[in-house]
């Protein structure tokens, strides 16, 4: 039987050094070749695929009791957007009405977004909100969601599973710590405390794209919507 007698393209071939006809027409000519192992689908990279690393934060975990304060969301390879509650955000009866609808608004910009344990929570936080201010959350199939958690925990015998624990075992610097008393002030409007809880927003979704970066060759990207 002919090497080529099935439908593969020559480009598709190696030898069983694992060169191509041009390098190793010897090979070629003795018939000791085989099909080459095909590279994984980049779907992802695809023309239009626009990533984003999205990151919430909250002074709760729970949507019908708590506030979101801070949200970010990260241009892969680019610019981080933003937006922060205000006093007058809390205290005129909307509360975080503003923010939701400003994140889900630049959200509707991605097709992929990338988040750390955003399945069990900031996805489901926002939708929650969303549905609550009756605001227009993407629906299923409408934007392509990829966890980087999951890759951590499938991935990488660590102690402990949480982003903080993850970059500072891979020497990942970036992470910020902040106080309690400013998380308190922050959930009544302090705008010093907020602009820190902002601060701490932005380092994750940093972060979060190198600890991405040093991962996606050890997890197939899947479509999975939000």
């Amino acid at each position: 039987m002919s090497i080529f007698s099935k439908k593969v393209k020559k480009s598709e071939l190696r030898c069983e050094h694992r060169h191509t006809i041009d390098e190793h027409p010897g090979c070629f000519a003795s018939g000791m070749v085989k099909e080459s192992k095909k590279e994984p689908e980049l779907w992802y990279q695809d023309l239009g695929m626009k990533i984003g690393y999205l990151d919430i934060e909250t002074d709760g975990l729970v949507a019908d009791f708590n506030t979101m304060l801070t949200w970010c969301i990260k241009d892969k390879g680019g610019k981080v957007y933003h937006d922060e509650v205000t006093k007058e955000d809390l205290f005129n009866g909307t509360t975080d009405q503003r923010i939701v609808k400003s994140c889900i608004e630049k959200l509707r910009e991605y097709k992929i977004i990338c988040t750390y344990y955003g399945t069990g929570f900031d996805i489901p936080f926002l939708r929650a909100k969303a549905l609550r201010y009756d605001l227009d959350f993407p629906e299923y199939g409408d934007l392509y969601h990829f966890d980087i958690y999951y890759t951590v925990r499938s991935k990488l015998c660590i102690s402990r599973k949480s982003l903080d624990n993850a970059c500072d075992y891979l020497g990942i610097v970036g992470k910020t710590k902040i106080d309690k008393d400013v998380w308190r002030k922050a959930k009544y409007g302090d705008k010093q405390a907020i602009k820190g809880v902002l601060e701490h927003n932005i380092g994750d979704v940093e972060i979060l794209e190198i600890l991405h970066d040093k991962l996606t060759g050890f997890r197939k990207w899947i479509k999975r919507s939000v």
